[in-house]
């Protein structure tokens, strides 16, 4: 893939599990000053909420037409449910968790939380064109004369999404009339890595020490804990000559992030109200449910877990209308028996209003603490990853002091940094990528890449398969030819593999190569259990004059967020738009 040069202002989405954004910057603004990015301000207007991020939801009409995105959806979608005219459209919130899967095709859906369905891809594209026509209208209302052409975009991903996820959401952003050649996707942690890079040494915090933190030099290596609404991500990076990053260890991670804190909230209602009466509440209390959600995620920012003496519990804010719903299917029982069953005496409820001792608030957190923890601990102790100097926090529930306390009990001696605005540090950091795309010039191989071959059998212990050819030859099918493999170190735009793909039959218009991923760094056969199709490499070949004698050389290059490639006619050289095609 060959990005375009030329271009005047960098411009990068942050798709968020919980809050989406978007930032800017002109080739001259940072040229004069990398950090001098533009951001934009929401309002919610119910909720009085200005923030430089707005809420990932939205809403789409009966016919599944685009109606608005974020604060304005919630607001909207409020106002139909109050008015009982939001059983036709769709609202959808947090949803990208649906793409952190290992089998994502053009066929996914999401569902609403009412049980309607629209096409995932519909959705994202729908969501980022509205992001690209917002941006563009701010660019150009502040006065700045540019043309599509002259933008470069970039969309940020989690670094553990599967290769189809990142592919599904390139290709959601075309749809949305991004042209691919002015398309950067960008790996989450990466990006906020980029970004700490170029921060002044006062712009970073250090959360033991109050001496000053050094630069990021030569030779320092430093973990990113990248923790999100929804995902954690996490990978180490060292700082090599000339200020590029190389990765020393895969990215890697889980579903443990803020959302997970939210689903314990929930999980604790639903406990005391009841699974009917809970269900009843989501279902027909929306712009509540919404309120609720907004009520805990403060809290959920501001909790440290310490006993202040006067304010030793947490107070949170609870619909009247929850409460309703518990006495309408539980006619005969008070709310006080109910929390008297699971959770007394840690949980009172009084009117709008529920308090939480320390510790109940505490074991809310717990389990996505410990996944974290446990995680980080275990990449701390592998070899090359002892001499890290630094632990690097990034992303919205990095600014947990509950979540930072956490990580600072398995840091040992090594400096925890939580840069100013941690938030929007992947947001800025991928404004930053824009610019200067290089910066991380070594990754680690998170899988081993290959396609299906089949080989002389017995060679190499392949014993598996018997396919006899016409020529009377004994094959074995189903081998997993290997082109990158799992744990190497591969290089941004040099570590390519090169194979010759021929047609099938005379007549066929095209070559198809499956492509597989495996976590196993020696798979033998594409059918073994550690193996999956990621996609296929599809080579338009119309031209069927020369029947089977046509064919064409295929480059691979594993370095980069994404895999890239190139093809070229054997005969002629001519280059072919090749494609890779995600499963569906």
């Amino acid at each position: 893939m060959n990005l375009k040069d030329k271009y005047l202002l960098v411009a990068a989405i942050d798709f968020g599990t919980t809050y989406t954004g978007y930032a800017y910057s002109s080739r001259h603004e940072f040229n004069t000053d990398p950090l001098k990015i533009n951001l934009m301000t929401w309002n919610a207007g119910s909720a009085g909420l200005v923030s430089l991020k707005s809420s990932t939801c939205v809403l789409f009409k009966p016919d599944e037409t685009f109606h608005s995105f974020g604060y304005e959806a919630e607001d909207q979608y409020n106002e139909l449910a109050m008015d009982d005219d939001h059983k036709d459209w769709f609202f959808f919130r947090r949803f990208k968790m649906e793409l952190y899967t290992d089998h994502v095709d053009r066929n996914k859906m999401l569902q609403t939380e009412d049980g309607k369905k629209m096409s995932a891809i519909k959705v994202i594209s729908a969501v980022i064109s509205y992001l690209k026509s917002h941006l563009t209208k701010t660019v150009k209302d502040s006065a700045i004369d540019i043309s599509d052409k002259d933008i470069r975009w970039v969309v940020t991903v989690p670094a553990i999404w599967s290769d189809p996820a990142k592919q599904m959401m390139r290709e959601a952003a075309e749809q949305a009339g991004i042209a691919r050649n002015q398309l950067l996707l960008v790996l989450e942690p990466e990006a906020a890595s980029i970004l700490c890079k170029h921060m002044p040494v006062s712009k970073l915090v250090d959360g033991d020490r109050e001496d000053k933190i050094e630069s990021f030099r030569v030779g320092c290596k430093y973990m990113v804990v990248d923790a999100g609404g929804g995902t954690i991500d996490i990978t180490v990076h060292e700082v090599i000559k000339g200020g590029f990053l190389k990765e020393i260890h895969a990215a890697n991670g889980g579903s443990w992030g803020g959302t997970k804190v939210d689903n314990a909230f929930e999980e604790m209602l639903e406990t005391i109200v009841g699974k009917t009466a809970f269900a009843h509440f989501k279902a027909d209390e929306i712009p509540n449910v919404i309120d609720l959600h907004r009520n805990f995620e403060v809290k959920k920012k501001t909790f440290t877990g310490k006993d202040s003496g006067t304010a030793s519990k947490t107070t949170i804010t609870v619909p009247c209308t929850l409460l309703e719903s518990f006495r309408k299917f539980n006619p005969d029982k008070r709310i006080a028996d109910a929390i008297g069953d699971h959770f007394s005496p840690d949980v009172e409820w009084k009117k709008d209003k529920i308090r939480l001792s320390l510790a109940r608030t505490r074991s809310l957190f717990d389990p996505s603490l410990k996944h974290i923890t446990d995680h980080v601990s275990d990449i701390l102790g592998k070899p090359k990853v002892q001499d890290c100097e630094a632990i690097l926090m990034v992303g919205g529930y990095s600014e947990c002091p509950l979540l930072q306390d956490a990580i600072r009990t398995v840091a040992g001696s090594r400096r925890l940094i939580i840069p100013s605005g941690a938030s929007l540090s992947v947001l800025k950091g991928a404004v930053i990528n824009g610019h200067c795309p290089k910066t991380l010039s070594q990754r680690i191989c998170k899988y081993t890449y290959g396609i299906k071959m089949n080989k002389s059998f017995g060679c190499d212990g392949n014993v598996k398969y018997l396919l006899i050819n016409p020529d009377g030859m004994s094959l074995s099918a189903n081998c997993f030819q290997t082109l990158a493999k799992k744990g190497s170190l591969v290089t941004s735009g040099e570590s390519s593999v090169t194979q010759t793909g021929f047609v099938g039959h005379s007549l066929a218009t095209c070559i198809v190569v499956p492509l597989f991923a495996s976590t196993s760094e020696n798979p033998k056969y594409v059918t073994d259990d550690s193996c999956q199709k990621i996609g296929e490499i599809t080579l338009p070949m119309s031209d069927t004059t020369l029947g089977r004698d046509r064919g064409a050389i295929i480059t691979l290059y594993f370095g980069g967020s994404e895999i890239e490639l190139t093809a070229a006619d054997i005969h002629t050289g001519r280059k072919i738009n090749a494609c890779f095609d995600f499963p569906g």
